[in-house]
C-alpha cells in the first residue's frame, strides 16, 4: 500500500524543459509522513520516495530503476514492462472516457498562493487539486512533470490520472480519497537549479536484483 501510494503521488504531482527542476513535496497519508524529493535533468530524473527507497526514470527509453538504499540493491523495470502495466490498467478502464477536471467554484489559500479548488473521479478513486493560476513558469514546470508521469512507472498512469498539460495552473496541493483514506501531496519548493547527472545513476557498489515481472504472468 505504500509503495502504491508513492507511485500516485509522485505520479499526481510530475519533452523536459532546458533548465533542470528540483521539486519538493510533503507527503501524509497511507502510513507515511515526509518529503520527497524530485530531480529532472533533460529526460532523466530521480524521484527520492523515502530515506530507503529512491527511483531514477529515462523518459527517453521509458526504463525505470528502483533503489533500495538499506541494502544497497536495485532493480530494473525496462521500458517493455512498464508498457505492459500500462496496457494492463487501459484495458481494466475499457472504453472509459479520459478523466475530466471539474471545478469547485471554491478558493482556498496554499502558503500565500490563492488556489482554484478542482475534482476528478477516478472510478472509486477521488483526486482533489488546489491549483494556483499565478505561478510563476507554471506551463514550463508542467510540462516537465506531464514528461515524467508519461515514462516509467508513472507510465501506468497515462489515461488515468488527469494530464498534467492540461491543469489551469500549478497544483501547489493534492488530496487523493480511496475508501475513505487519503494521501495528500503538498508542493514545498520548486526550483530550477543544477542537478548533479550523477545522482540519476545507479549508485557504484549496489547489486542489482530480479526483475519482477509488471504484471503478472496469468496461470494456465
Amino acid at each position: 500500500m505504500k509503495v502504491r501510494a508513492s507511485l500516485l503521488a509522485l505520479a499526481a504531482s510530475l519533452a523536459c524543459a532546458q533548465a533542470d527542476l528540483v521539486l519538493v513535496q510533503k507527503v501524509d497519508g497511507a502510513g507515511q509522513s515526509g518529503e520527497q524529493t524530485i530531480r529532472i535533468k533533460g529526460t532523466k530524473s530521480r524521484a527520492d520516495i523515502s530515506q530507503s527507497l529512491s527511483i531514477l526514470t529515462d523518459s527517453a527509453t521509458g526504463d525505470a530503476v528502483t533503489l533500495k538504499h538499506s541494502d544497497k540493491a536495485f532493480m530494473k523495470i525496462p521500458a517493455a514492462q512498464t508498457r505492459a502495466m500500462t496496457e494492463e490498467m487501459k484495458k481494466r478502464r475499457g472504453n472509459a472516457a479520459p478523466p475530466e477536471l471539474k471545478s469547485t467554484g471554491k478558493k482556498e489559500k496554499v502558503g500565500d498562493r490563492e488556489c482554484e479548488i478542482f475534482t476528478c473521479d477516478l472510478g472509486g478513486l477521488t483526486v482533489t487539486y488546489w491549483f494556483a493560476r499565478d505561478y510563476p513558469n507554471f506551463a514550463a514546470i508542467q510540462e516537465q512533470l506531464a514528461a515524467l508521469q508519461a515514462s516509467g512507472l508513472g507510465g501506468g498512469a497515462a489515461g488515468v490520472m488527469p494530464d498534467p498539460k492540461t491543469f489551469p495552473g500549478m497544483a501547489l496541493k493534492t488530496e487523493m480519497e480511496l475508501r475513505g483514506k487519503k494521501v495528500t501531496v503538498t508542493i514545498v519548493s520548486v526550483k530550477d537549479e543544477p542537478v548533479d547527472a550523477a545522482v540519476l545513476n545507479i549508485p557504484a557498489g549496489y547489486k542489482e536484483l530480479a526483475t519482477l515481472e509488471l504484471p503478472p504472468k496469468q496461470k494456465e
